[in-house]
Formats: C-alpha cells, structure tokens, sequence
C-alpha cells in the first residue's frame, strides 16, 4: 500500500483529537478505509457496505467473503442497527458488564457464521463511532496468519505490505497500545454460550456474570 493518510493523535489529551476525529468520520462517509485504534490491537474497517467488506479482506489476504465483525458506539446504535440478530438476557448481563471493551460476541441472525458485535473501549474510537451513529465494519489490522499490530512503526510496516487498496485509505495513529491479546470472543447463539477465543476478559468472569458454568 503505497498511499494513505496518516493523522498522530495523542489519546493522552482528548484537546487535540477533533482532527483526528474528524478525519476519521470523514473516511467513513466517503467509504474510505480505516486503520484504527481499538482497546487491544489496531484495527482495520470501513462502512458496512458488501464491496467494503471485500475489500479490507483483499487487502489481508484472506477469503474474500469472510464476514467482519461489527463496531458502534453504543448498545443502543448496535441494536437499532442489527435488527435481524437475536438479543437476549446472556447479550444484556454481558454488555452491560463488559461494555465498552474488549469482548465480542457473536449472535445469530440466520447466517451460518453469526454476527459478531462489539462496543469497544478505547476512547478515541468511541468518539468516532459517537459521532458517526452508525456501525463500522472491523479486523484486526495484520496479513493473514501474522499477529496483530499494536504499534505505529508496525501499522506502517502492515500497510507497506499490503496492495494498493481500491478505496482510499486513512490511519488513525494513537501511539502504541497496551500489551493485550485481541477480544475476547464469546458466541451466544442459540442455548449454548462458548469462548471461541480467549481474550482480555477470562472465562471465569463470563461465567460468573452470567452465573453459568462454562
């Protein structure tokens, strides 16, 4: 990836973000690609729209249909939004636990994959998602089978790496993030609760949230 915008923001002081903020949106609306912030690891999305889906997984290196999982800023925009996806007392007791964070959860909607959902929690990020009251599509910023980056210097290095993108494409720098493994991932569909990942959030506390034995 030869070309892309790259706006520095220091998530130490939310006096200096509208720029980036506002860029940020900006690439949403102009359904731009963007390298973003999340509470674990970087991330790379866009709007929801099929040929923007297609596209983040082109430029990973991966199956093109490979479903993202689906960002807001909030419970309420999330479930305005997915209409079609089961909500039910498991998805309450844990967003409203674990909320914004780092967990995902996958919920069905019909599909055989599901539809996997997250309010994450870092703070530049739910700005946008804030002013953008829609959902965003996202992955984890990294080729296929490479970890994940959590650094700048190593976004740079994964955008280098990629091919040249069909939309443009904006990098939200926040510095380096914390040492952390991706969300957590926990599946709700149907009877059964399943980790599907392990993740910040353990399965002790999934369990004891949902006062269930996992």
């Amino acid at each position: 990836m030869k070309e892309y915008r790259e706006i520095r923001v220091d998530p130490r002081d939310p006096l200096v973000w509208e720029p980036g903020v506002s860029a940020a949106v900006e690439a949403l609306e102009e359904r731009g690609i963007l390298v973003h912030p999340t509470s674990t690891v970087y991330g790379i999305g866009a709007a929801v729209t099929k040929e923007l889906n297609a596209e983040i997984n082109r430029l990973k290196a991966r199956r093109w249909s490979r479903s993202l999982i689906r960002l807001a800023g909030s419970v309420e925009v999330l479930r305005r939004e997915t209409p079609g996806a089961a909500w039910d007392e498991r998805v309450d007791k844990l967003a409203a636990e674990f909320w914004p964070g780092p967990l995902t959860l996958i919920l069905d909607d019909g599909s055989d994959e599901g539809l996997a959902v997250r309010v994450d929690g870092h703070p530049i990020l739910l700005v946008v998602l804030g002013r953008w009251r829609s959902l965003m599509t996202s992955t984890s910023l990294n080729l296929e089978g490479e970890p994940p980056a959590t650094r700048r210097r190593t976004v740079r290095e994964v955008l280098d790496a990629m091919p040249e993108p069909a939309s443009p494409t904006t990098f939200l720098a926040a510095g380096s993030l914390p040492a952390s493994a991706s969300s957590t991932v926990v599946s709700v569909r149907g009877k059964a609760t399943e980790v599907i990942r392990k993740g910040p959030i353990d399965r002790r506390r999934i369990a004891r949230c949902l006062g269930e034995t996992l």
